[in-house]
């Protein structure tokens, strides 16, 4: 099951950094109906965000045409990669990384279920569309499986999960972690849904009926809050942690070590939402923990290798905002 995992891992990342750039090699007005579903449904995520813009075909001195990239995606792509590199040379020790882009499968695939939904129209539905969703729902079997199963070390030794003595709560900088990298990832799927609204009537209609009734800002606000309640409360529930929690290795536990209920997650989540909350740990309190009897403990962990991670992902991350900003700046001059 490890040599299965390592190679689909290769294959997602593989895939996905060929179909960043594979507008850049293919003209979008050629494809066929069967190449748009590949191109478009076959992706186990997509999050776009800070578009960079490479020039294929100059035409005169101040003219030419360009392909966007994704880099957010396209940065997700290559951590994923890594993270199957990773795997593979610790003996498929080292899940951390691993486990958060799969975090990410299932983050956009639950989407792609409640957008089909919530958008079904049964008179246009077609074999593409069967087959859309039977693969989204293969990703959240598997992204599930993984995360919960293969990729996750407690499960190889329950005891620190049981023995209170052993519990060890997260440091306030893996806190601030957490609420960074969580935050970065609401903004970027909030974003997406702004965006994509611009293509789509529904979601045209629900953001202006949120300006009609709340205003322009607030209603952008109110948004953002459905995005990070949806996104705390399902991850929470689900696997006891979030995306950031995963690549920090840290879960959410009750008083005793235990897995807290929903009642107590909910509870946990709505607290959140006390303003500046987020940042009060850095006064020694964690209202959203204290009030809802719930702990954010580390998981058993080396290290030097996670040190490694955070670097990794630090330098990449610089990486790719040089180089979105060097675009950005360069296509102003044209």
């Amino acid at each position: 099951m490890k040599k299965t995992i390592f190679l689909l891992s290769l294959f997602f990342a593989l895939w996905g950094i060929f179909l960043s750039f594979f507008f850049v090699f293919f003209d979008f007005q050629n494809l066929t109906e069967f190449l748009n579903f590949i191109v478009f449904s076959s992706k186990p995520y997509h999050y776009s965000g800070m578009d960079t813009f490479i020039v294929t075909e100059r035409t005169s001195q101040y003219s030419y045409k360009s392909s966007s990239v994704a880099l957010i995606n396209l940065f997700f792509y290559l951590s994923f990669l890594a993270g199957a590199i990773i795997y593979y040379f610790s003996k498929y020790k080292e899940t951390k990384l691993l486990a958060f882009n799969y975090s990410l499968v299932f983050l956009d695939s639950v989407i792609k279920i409640f957008s089909f939904i919530a958008y079904f129209n049964s008179d246009k539905l077609s074999i593409y569309g069967v087959t859309y969703i039977a693969i989204t729902l293969l990703y959240i079997f598997i992204s599930y499986h993984f995360i919960t199963k293969n990729l996750n070390s407690a499960t190889i030794d329950d005891s620190s999960l049981t023995i209170e003595n052993n519990l060890e709560n997260a440091s306030n900088y893996k806190r601030f972690l957490n609420l960074s990298i969580d935050s970065f990832i609401i903004i970027v799927v909030a974003f997406g849904f702004i965006g994509y609204a611009r293509q789509n009537d529904h979601l045209t209609t629900f953001f202006s009926y949120l300006k009609t009734a709340f205003g322009a800002k607030f209603g952008i606000l109110i948004f953002f809050s459905i995005i990070k309640f949806l996104y705390y409360l399902m991850f929470e529930s689900i696997f006891k942690n979030t995306p950031a929690k995963i690549l920090t290795a840290c879960y959410v536990t009750d008083e005793d070590g235990n897995s807290p209920d929903f009642s107590m997650i909910l509870k946990r989540t709505i607290l959140r939402f006390i303003p500046l909350e987020s940042l009060s740990f850095l006064m020694g309190k964690n209202l959203h923990d204290d009030y809802s009897n719930t702990y954010v403990i580390n998981k058993k962990r080396d290290f030097k290798i996670e040190k490694r991670y955070l670097q990794i992902l630090s330098v990449s991350f610089l990486i790719m905002l040089v180089v979105y900003f060097c675009n950005f700046s360069e296509g102003n001059r044209f």
